[in-house]
């Protein structure tokens, strides 16, 4: 039954409702006639300012914001509430609240909500004018607003450069490479025009470049994300009619989307034929040249195509690990047999080409390795048949073993995060690696060799350059510290750490460079600026929220409270460190609240207590703490992070219902127990007669008092054991006999079902043999209930170790897993349809686990849904019979 509220109850829930409310009367200068205090607070105004006043009077137009139009908009919220009888909103609209003391004016933002409240009549006779405060989410929406312009003025800035970009650069979108952006330069190279590639694939614009492998480098570069360079690279291409094969470096890189995802690749292409050509010429004149010239230096052969006979020098023997001559036979046989197919396509390449050039190792007699560079010229006849090949050979088995070691550090330095670099003596970059070239802008490795290193600072950063890092580097040959950096492309300054270091020539020992490593330092600033942010939002979180916040060390000695905790205890953060909180409690509750944190701390379990505190308010409150246990990364113990939450009310509903339930059915006994009296007389009256079947009914009535009576003795049973009343009468007893006599009592209340016992010796035990018995009766009567397709029930008694235990098994409906751990709670019942098919208050079970605890026993069950339930209790064994 719903308890009424009184007209001050209803008066306290709107004076103290956390939304700002403002009752206006309907008529013709809107005079507010109450408020309550969360619309004073957001006002910063007072009872004495609002009450009886037009609301226009005391907020006239916006002081400080007249654009805003917020009384023409409040005057029309106001009448479109009035005239339609429903709520009308007005959202987002400026209205600024002086600050008190001052004559300055706070900016606002409010979206305001006004609801007509109707007579009997259906007149409007007062609407609730309810304001809420949006200033942060405006301002919020106006900061990404002005952030998402900024991003595509960015856009704009990035289409200019890349259009106006020396080099030839285009973005191909998805698996068949649509020109999605291409510019001018690449357009050129291609030799089409913007409109003749634009929005087409690629290759079907190129269709001379399909099949070359090309697709698979894009498919690559798209599906890995891994970037792929080339230099020199030979590719046909159709330019004015007709096919030339042209010499292109190019790069492929990813192309991201915003969200991180790879939609394309960019390529930046540059055409270097020209290069090519004239490095090939020269090439091949230094080759003429260097094998007429250094020819006697060299190991030279002879071979004859024609007969398969070679002639070699004896240096050539000699390189191949043979003091003199040999066959050509014994010289292959040399060869790493890994290098041996390489050797016979470059030998087949060079019958097509006219030159010889390939690298190899051959096995020494003393099995070492050694490399050899074998290079030679094809001759032909008049028929262009080759007839022959003149070559020679070289050990670069130390060249090969420096170049190793020098891939590995150009492999190492072009992998690198940080940027690595090497600055010339006259101010300008020789080397700086791909890491570094994105870092600073650069677009193109000529860049590097080309812009002053003055262009990379503001001039301020450029004088630290030159009057500090740059003297100390050529004095004492390093220099290590922070100092700013300029982004090429979009003029960002940023710092890095730089270490510098003095690079000497190893033979003369003069200075030839100044070798530098930079690691942007924006990551790691942002990074502590994020972590700053987080453990200031985590304070405010802490401080605001409702419970009691608390964390400890693996000492179980608290090392932190948030602001609630201290609000309710009224005492200081430093009093409450350590076990200072213990001093809160009541009744002496601090040693046993102690002594089970620090076992608690000790198992590293989860802890949880209850006990009470005096508030600040001079009230005693309960209160419930938990803490859970928390590990660093290696799995040691730390402490705990708990929370500590006011339970008073709980407690005080928990008390007023047992209260409710023990006076209810104390005053329900009595009238039962004299209705069953009269109803035994009248069944007794009835079979005098002979009414049978008025008697028949009479004891069915008989029987469900007797339910009634179990019930209320239920109830009567959860009130004592709340609140520590329940009686016990311990005693020496046959354990078995007390089984046999309730089994056989409860065997003629079922006809269907056969209660099997299987009862092992036990003897005496000592306790309460009444509430045992209530327990026994309480488990069979549950099993014969709970099974109603069975017709067994198995009750069993054992001894295992020194404790005895007493299990009952139905085969009837089961309980689900997820259940088991609370069909021992207080007034739980089975879920679902369950709870129709067998009724009853869930009290049984509570009260006979509450029994068995306080007989310093335990209480289990195991089940299965369908295949049915085994309820157990275990008591340990004060006595044995003696016999």
């Amino acid at each position: 039954m719903l308890s009424q509220i009184s007209e001050e109850g209803y008066k306290a829930i709107f004076y103290h409702s956390q939304l700002a409310m403002l009752i206006v009367a309907p008529d013709n200068i809107y005079t507010m006639l109450d408020v309550n205090d969360a619309y004073l607070a957001v006002t910063n105004t007072t009872r004495a300012d609002l009450l009886g006043k037009s609301v226009f009077d005391v907020f006239p137009a916006n002081p400080t914001d007249e654009v805003s139009k917020n009384i023409e908009r409040t005057y029309y919220s106001f009448e479109q509430a009035i005239l339609t009888k429903k709520p009308h909103t007005m959202s987002n609209y400026r209205y600024d609240i002086p600050i008190r003391g001052t004559a300055e004016f706070e900016e606002r933002y409010w979206t305001t909500t006004n609801t007509p409240i109707l007579d009997a009549k259906g007149e409007v006779i007062y609407f609730i004018h309810c304001p809420t405060n949006v200033t942060e989410f405006y301002k919020l929406r106006e900061r990404e607003q002005a952030t998402s312009d900024a991003l595509k003025k960015q856009r704009k800035q990035l289409y200019a450069t890349f259009m106006q970009a020396p080099v030839g650069i285009a973005i191909f979108r998805g698996p068949d490479y649509i020109v999605d952006l291409i510019n001018p330069p690449l357009c050129e190279i291609y030799g089409k025009t913007v409109d003749e590639i634009l929005g087409k694939s690629v290759f079907d614009v190129l269709s001379h470049a399909k099949g070359l492998g090309y697709e698979q480098l894009l498919d690559e570069v798209r599906l890995t994300g891994i970037p792929f360079k080339a230099q020199a690279s030979a590719a046909p291409l159709m330019r004015n009619g007709v096919l030339e094969t042209v010499y292109l470096n190019f790069v492929y890189e990813p192309f991201y989307e915003d969200d991180g995802t790879i939609s394309g690749v960019i390529a930046v292409v540059t055409e270097v034929t020209e290069e090519v050509l004239a490095k090939q010429f020269i090439e091949e004149a230094e080759e003429r040249a260097r094998l007429a010239v250094d020819a006697v230096d060299l190991g030279t052969f002879d071979l004859n195509l024609l007969t398969g006979e070679m002639t070699t020098s004896v240096l050539f023997a000699n390189i191949f690990g043979f003091e003199e001559p040999v066959s050509r036979n014994a010289y292959i046989k040399v060869f790493h047999k890994d290098d041996l197919a390489q050797r016979l396509r470059a030998h087949e390449e060079a019958l097509k080409t006219g030159s010889l050039l390939y690298d190899a190792r051959v096995i020494w007699p003393d099995r070492t390795i050694h490399w050899a560079r074998i290079e030679g010229k094809v001759y032909y006849d008049r028929e262009l048949k080759a007839v022959r090949i003149l070559g020679t050979a070289i050990d670069i088995t130390e060249q090969r073993k420096a170049r190793e070691e020098q891939q590995k550090l150009i492999t190492l330095v072009a992998n690198s995060v940080d940027l690595m670099s090497i600055l010339n003596m006259d101010g300008t970059n020789s080397y700086i690696n791909e890491a570094g070239r994105k870092l600073l802008g650069f677009t193109t490795e000529d860049e590097v060799s080309k812009i002053p290193i003055s262009q990379l600072h503001t001039q301020a950063d450029f004088e630290l350059v030159k009057n500090e890092v740059l003297p100390t580097v050529m004095t004492k040959g390093q220099w290590a510290g922070r100092m700013m950096v300029r982004h090429l492309q979009t003029g960002e300054v940023f710092p890095v750490f730089n270490n510098c270091i003095r690079i000497d020539d190893p033979v003369t020992g003069e200075i030839i460079g100044i070798g530098a490593v930079m690691r942007d330092q924006r990551p790691e600033l942002a990074a502590k600026q994020a972590l700053a942010d987080s453990e200031q939002l985590l304070r405010n979180i802490t401080m605001a929220a409702p419970t009691g916040l608390w964390m400890a060390n693996d000492k179980g000695e608290l090392t932190y409270v948030n602001q609630t905790w201290l609000d309710w205890i009224g005492l200081s953060y430093e009093s409450q460190l350590g076990y200072g909180w213990l001093d809160s409690m009541l009744d002496n509750a601090s040693d046993k609240v102690k002594q089970k944190f620090v076992s608690a701390a000790r198992h590293q379990k989860l802890f949880e207590v209850e006990f009470r505190i005096v508030h600040v308010d001079g009230t005693i409150h309960w209160c419930i703490a938990t803490g859970k246990p928390q590990y660093d990364n290696n799995g040691a113990f730390t402490g705990y992070i708990g929370a500590c939450v006011d339970i008073t009310e709980q407690k005080l509903l928990q008390q007023q219902k047992d209260d409710f339930i023990g006076i209810a059915s104390h005053e329900l006994k009595t009238p039962v127990t004299s209705i069953k009296a009269y109803t035994q007389i009248l069944e007794r009256m009835l079979l005098k007669k002979g009414d049978e079947k008025e008697a028949s009914m009479i004891g069915k009535m008989d029987a469900q008092i007797n339910r009634l009576t179990s019930l209320i003795g239920d109830l009567l049973d959860v009130t004592k054991i709340n609140s520590g009343k329940l009686q016990f009468n311990d005693r020496n007893f046959e354990f078995n006999e007390l089984v046999q006599e309730i089994v056989e009592d409860l065997q003629r209340t079922t006809e269907q079902h056969h209660l099997i016992e299987n009862l092992e010796d036990i003897g005496v035990v000592f306790g309460d043999r009444e509430r045992i018995g209530q327990v026994i009766t309480n488990l069979i009567t549950n099993a014969i209930k709970y099974s109603p397709n069975s017709d067994q029930v198995v009750i069993g008694t054992k001894l295992v170790e020194n404790e005895v235990v007493l299990c009952v098994e139905d085969f009837g409906v089961g309980i689900a897993g997820d259940k088991l751990n609370r069909v021992f709670e207080q007034f739980y019942r089975v879920s679902g349809d369950m709870q129709h098919t067998f009724p009853g208050l869930g009290l049984g079970l509570y009260i006979s686990a509450e029994i068995v605890k306080r007989e310093h026993g335990r209480i289990w069950v195991n089940s299965e849904p369908g295949k049915g339930s085994k309820f157990c209790f275990a008591l340990p064994m004060k006595k044995r019979s003696t016999k």
